[in-house]
């Protein structure tokens, strides 16, 4: 999986880091600020541009019009940080809530399922029907989170994108694909969890084949149940999108304040509570720097919000699709590959040395946790401290 972010404390050498290292989180262009709002930007300084080359070569505007800007300005100022702390932080909290399910509960729902079933599904008579059953198991959890994460993002091209794409690349077979496809018209990635928990049922039914006692069958049938649970929960921010009057206004809150400060360029001064009636004449320009500032602070930070309000889209520097899936197949059939696994041998515990036996090996480190600016100081200042050896003459 590709890296698009890196820590933003870069290092020179050795020990040195520069004091404007944070400054190359700005060189990411996918998926960057910039690529989102380059054309705009560029549109609402061409038009602060405009504003200020009217009024100082065609005709100053009149005085009670800029007033009335002015104090729109100085109004909805305020309004808009709490209005967009609040908007970004709910969409956040959204956003953050399907990322934990997706790549952490429902997971972990899926993990305990393979981890179960190594410790419980066995049979020493029919080992090779054991060991396939709890791939099978593991490859019909895989199939919920290709389906639903395939229903829910929007756009892209992976490996998973299709019934047939998934049989291509042996995630399901030609009969579970026909299964899927005709069997149910929605909710076709709740199928697998109940083939799973059928086959259980019947293992159990048949004189607790493989191991399925009671006991294991409850503890598998929940751990299918959390799987279902968790990602039927991922279909709600698709079902239920962030209500539209919401982001109306705050879009139109935010747009109107951009479009009062672009109106105001060449006269920002009467934002200030000493201004004075003197002409400023060519340092009008100046006030571009304060409408780039205002565009990059509250368009950038609404786009930042509408970002996160679609949960499920694919971007440059989003989920890596393939890499995310397959990584999670292939972790699920090697935990329940008794080969893979190579435990130890009960004996191993007898072998190992305790405290004040031969072969104990425990020795304590030592950490210097004293930090230097300049490395080989505090080592150079303790010779100087050191006093010269004074020779003997004989």
């Amino acid at each position: 999986m590709t890296i698009y972010y890196k820590d933003p404390i870069a290092t020179f050498g050795k020990d040195y880091v520069f004091p404007l290292s944070w400054t190359r989180v700005f060189f990411h262009w996918y998926g960057s600020l910039v690529q989102r709002l380059l054309f705009e930007l560029l549109s609402w300084i061409g038009a602060a541009v405009l504003v200020i080359a009217l009024k100082l070569y065609v005709a100053e505007w009149p005085t009670p019009f800029l007033n009335t800007l002015a104090a729109l300005v100085s109004v909805l100022s305020p309004i808009l940080t709490f209005m967009l702390g609040f908007y970004t932080s709910t969409i956040y909290s959204r956003w953050w809530t399907v990322r934990v399910v997706m790549c952490g509960t429902g997971q972990i729902a899926a993990y305990n399922i393979a981890l179960e079933m190594t410790s419980f599904v066995y049979d020493d008579n029919d080992p090779i029907g054991a060991a396939r059953l709890k791939q099978l198991i593991v490859r019909w959890i895989c199939i919920p989170f290709a389906m639903v994460l395939r229903d829910v993002f929007l756009g892209g091209d992976h490996a998973y994108r299709t019934t047939e794409a998934m049989e291509l690349i042996g995630l399901i077979t030609p009969e579970e694909r026909y299964r899927l496809e005709n069997d149910v018209d929605r909710a076709q990635w709740t199928m697998p969890v109940m083939w799973a928990g059928h086959l259980l049922s019947r293992l159990r039914d048949q004189n607790h084949r493989y191991g399925i006692t009671e006991f294991v069958h409850l503890q598998l049938v929940q751990q299918l149940a959390l799987v279902r649970g968790y990602f039927g929960y991922l279909y709600v921010p698709m079902w239920v999108p962030v209500p539209l009057m919401y982001r109306q206004l705050v879009n139109a809150t935010v747009r109107i304040y951009v479009i009062c400060v672009i109106l105001l360029a060449g006269n920002l001064n009467l934002l200030s509570a000493t201004s004075s009636s003197i002409d400023i004449g060519n340092y009008r320009w100046l006030d571009i720097i304060y409408v780039l500032s205002v565009f990059l602070i509250y368009i950038g930070w609404l786009h930042v919000a509408d970002e996160l309000a679609n949960v499920f889209r694919i971007a440059p520097d989003s989920l890596d699709f393939d890499d995310y899936l397959s990584s999670q197949r292939v972790d699920f059939a090697t935990m329940v590959d008794d080969h893979c696994i190579k435990l130890p041998t009960i004996e191993s515990i007898a072998e190992e040395p305790l405290p004040g036996e031969e072969g104990f090996n425990c020795f304590p480190i030592m950490r210097d946790h004293r930090y230097e600016a300049v490395p080989g100081w505090q080592k150079f200042q303790h010779l100087r401290r050191r006093p010269r050896d004074v020779g003997t003459s004989g």
